[in-house]
């Protein structure tokens, strides 16, 4: 990983390490923290995220994922990808179902068979549906995700530019 990418995990760990004190005043029966496998969404083909909600309505989120990108677009585009998203999403509306609204960014890396290397860094967004019980249990999350590229030629995640992702999320809240 690169030292940008490691410098970001830190600052989005001591956010979320930050959050404890706030919240060991507060007496809530919510689940604060969470985990979840993510499928075609910020974190790129699959990842797996740490999700800590500092109140009722803000959550932080911080992930990692790996993949072969032949994957989905055949052996041509093979390459080994991994990726880091971060992101903060604000969550709307009472009880069990809410509208998630948030944005972020990845953190990437790429690297071809013939031994090629790039780095991406993309924007990325999140509008979308959850439903999370207020203490222990499951964490559903569907959405449209779409990505605006930091970067410009090969280098780009998903491709220069703007673009169009959605992704579902399963999960446990702890």
């Amino acid at each position: 990983m690169s030292r940008a990418i490691l410098q970001a995990l830190l600052f989005v760990l001591t956010l979320l390490a930050g959050g404890n004190l706030a919240l060991a005043q507060a007496d809530s029966p919510h689940a604060s923290n969470a985990v979840f496998l993510e499928l075609l969404g910020n974190g790129g083909v699959v990842s797996l995220n740490y999700e800590r909600l500092v109140n009722d309505r803000l959550a932080l989120r911080v992930g990692y994922g790996t993949w072969k990108d032949n994957a989905l677009f055949g052996p041509s585009n093979e390459q080994q990808a991994s990726s880091m998203p971060v992101s903060a999403s604000y969550l709307f509306g009472p009880g069990e179902r809410k509208l998630e609204i948030g944005g972020g960014i990845t953190f990437g890396h790429r690297e071809s068979l013939d031994g090629t290397k790039s780095s991406f860094r993309s924007l990325t967004a999140i509008v979308g549906y959850r439903t999370q019980p207020a203490g222990r249990g499951y964490l559903f999350r569907a959405g449209v995700t779409p990505f605006y590229s930091l970067d410009s030629g090969s280098a780009a995640y998903p491709n220069p530019g703007f673009s169009f992702s959605a992704g579902v999320s399963f999960g446990y809240r702890f």
